[in-house]
């Protein structure tokens, strides 16, 4: 079976997220964005569970077009590296 390394692809980590965020809005903006959405989910930065950068994706969706592109962006990465994370241990 493959391991994960074989795919290329590291798991999607808070700062990946706000710098894609940040090439749609602009640093300031995705900064502020993301550390809104944290703050509003009660969590605290840096955000390091996948199930975490999850919900803060699908609240960064709500805000607008171009965040929603990132935020579906960040989610679906989330989902395919959790897919072949198992698909690897199995």
């Amino acid at each position: 079976m493959a391991r994960m390394e074989d795919y290329g692809r590291e798991v999607p980590t808070e700062k990946d997220a706000v710098k894609a965020l940040a090439e749609l809005v602009g640093p300031k903006m995705a900064e502020g964005l993301w550390g809104l959405a944290v703050q509003s989910l009660g969590l605290q930065r840096p955000v390091t569970s996948s199930a975490d950068l999850r919900r803060v994706a699908e609240l960064v969706m709500e805000v607008g077009e171009l965040s929603r592109v990132a935020g579906r962006s960040l989610k679906v990465r989330l989902i395919t590296y959790e897919a072949l994370a198992r698909t690897v241990q199995s």
